[in-house]
């Protein structure tokens, strides 16, 4: 998220040393949800659910009811998220936990869900 025209997209293709996300002069060219893997190793949503789950207070935020066990893990977050939302697998009926781990990362990357990090060295 931020202001349009900044350069995010060219910012994106730095980092990633490639043209993954296709740049414009007019702003809103990259309005869409788009995933791109910064490694080959690190391809699950459940990594980046738990940075957030580290770092935001999620299961009041969504209001989640908490887990059986001691703590949350971004696999409890995902699953509990699932079982408030319905979100179910067409075969088994069972908790769909992909689809809740990338909606939460949606709500992230829309501004819904705010993580603001101070820079290091801030004081």
């Amino acid at each position: 998220p931020g202001l349009p025209n900044a350069g995010k997209s060219s910012v994106l293709n730095a980092v990633l040393g490639r043209s993954a996300v296709g740049v414009s002069r007019a702003p809103g060219r990259t309005r869409y949800f788009q995933t791109h893997f910064l490694t080959g190793s690190l391809q699950d949503p459940y990594s980046a659910v738990g940075f957030l789950g580290s770092r935001l207070a999620l299961p009041p935020l969504l209001q989640l009811r908490p887990p059986s066990g001691p703590g949350w893990t971004a696999w409890e977050l995902c699953e509990a998220w699932a079982e408030q939302r319905g979100y179910k697998t067409a075969r088994a009926a069972r908790n769909d936990v992909a689809r809740p781990a990338n909606g939460l990362l949606r709500l992230a990357a829309e501004g819904r869900i705010r993580l603001c990090l101070r820079p290091p060295g801030y004081s």
